[in-house]
């Protein structure tokens, strides 16, 4: 296990980032302000609005906010992205709000018979949700709407051009300055994206657990009640389904490994989910888990951070396994649908056929050819073909990983990818 310091995985615009800010901070000008009434007000000057509305996101954000000072370790790269990424939420949501102030017939659009997939990081959930927003008859969130859900005139769509081209932007820099973690999870402004980006709006989401090591915050996140931060995901849903235009009973697909921790709730907010199950070998799930965790973490400290990735991620790993487990058992299996890793590589299209019966829409030639296309280009181009993980990066072996994951196997016949038991 490799545990060198972080500065020698930075890129070459991270160090002259952290060179230049620690210059600054020799003349006492260079500080980066991550206090909660500081970064409220930069949202409130960089939109000219004042009403937050709900202010579900204070809890989170004020257990956030200490942990990142007091236990992140971060560089000054670090601390101008966390300082960026939490007014930019904090942005939108006075954007939000505007809009439902000014159109409250958007909070009274429904969100009907979902299809929502759920499965381990790494499991080949971005993969099924791709493919099934191919179909044109679904919607699902594009990773610009994610970033930034809310028109800023109040109007439908006026400057979704400006939004996007925004992410787009954004998406370009993170590729050069973090080509791993773009090769593990690739992602364009038009592409479907998870759910995951709106949660974090509500600074109860998975993301910052990627990003930073903050034991404070895992233990908050993982005792607190998310209902609040769902609740507010399926507005911004309809926000965005409303900017668009899209019509009201266009069923979304949806999907965020996070939903194996929220199970409960997430059925509670989408009482007719139907609910689409992935599994994956666990010995590649967690390798792989760790390795993308890692790859999004490293610029932001200098600190050695394969061990607190490990023990941080493989915990987590473990108990969103156990907790999916036992909300499923209390629900009824005709909302359960059960999708294997090596079924969808051997046979996707039986796999489809199984799935679009359970969700009550019909496999239609064009769903099928639409479907075919976007697998098609897809291996093409080689997505994740460059990503490259080994559990012993992170100083685990196989009877480590089994030792914590094999209930999660056994409960659903999940096998070993490389044949060895």
């Amino acid at each position: 296990m490799d545990n060198a310091s972080s500065t020698r995985h930075h890129p070459l615009p991270v160090k002259l980032v952290n060179g230049a800010v620690r210059l600054m901070n020799v003349f006492g000008r260079g500080n980066v302000d991550l206090s909660e009434d500081g970064l409220l007000a930069a949202a409130r000057k960089g939109t000219g609005l004042e009403r937050f509305g709900d202010e579900g996101f204070l809890p989170g954000l004020r257990v956030l906010l200490p942990a990142l000072e007091a236990e992140a370790r971060l560089n000054p790269f670090g601390r101008l992205h966390a300082k960026a990424e939490i007014t930019a939420s904090l942005k939108n949501r006075l954007w939000a709000d505007a809009c439902f102030e000014a159109h409250p017939e958007i909070l009274q659009r429904k969100i009907s018979a979902p299809i929502v997939i759920v499965g381990p990081v790494r499991s080949g959930t971005t993969r099924l949700h791709r493919m099934l927003a191919a179909d044109s008859r679904l919607q699902c969130l594009k990773a610009w709407e994610g970033f930034n859900p809310a028109p800023r005139s109040g109007e439908r769509d006026s400057d979704g051009a400006v939004r996007r081209a925004e992410v787009e932007k954004f998406l370009g820099l993170g590729r050069r300055l973090n080509p791993g973690a773009f090769t593990a999870h690739p992602m364009e402004a038009d592409w479907a994206e998870e759910e995951l980006l709106l949660l974090n709006h509500s600074f109860s989401g998975l993301s910052p657990l990627g990003l930073y090591h903050i034991p404070s915050y895992r233990d908050w996140f993982l005792g607190s009640d998310r209902t609040p931060a769902y609740e507010y995901m399926a507005k911004l849903m309809k926000l965005v389904s409303w900017s668009r235009g899209d019509p009201e009973d266009k069923r979304w697909v949806m999907k965020t490994p996070q939903y194996m921790l929220d199970l409960d709730t997430l059925v509670k907010v989408f009482p007719d989910a139907k609910l689409v199950f992935t599994h994956r070998d666990p010995l590649k799930t967690v390798a792989s888990t760790l390795s993308l965790m890692w790859n999004f973490a490293v610029h932001n400290t200098d600190l050695p951070l394969r061990k607190p990735i490990r023990d941080t991620w493989l915990g987590l790993c473990e108990e969103m396994a156990h907790r999916s487990m036992t909300v499923r058992e209390a629900l009824p299996p005709s909302r359960q649908f059960d999708v294997h890793y090596g079924d969808m590589n051997r046979d996707w299209r039986g796999v489809m056929r199984k799935l679009y019966d359970f969700a009550a829409l019909e496999f239609s030639a064009e769903a099928e050819n639409a479907l075919g296309a976007w697998l098609a280009e897809s291996e093409r181009e080689g997505r994740h073909r460059g990503h490259r993980y080994a559990l012993e990066d992170f100083g685990l072996s196989r009877g480590e990983v089994d030792a914590r994951m094999m209930f999660y196997r056994e409960r659903y016949g999940i096998p070993y990818e490389d044949g060895k038991a």
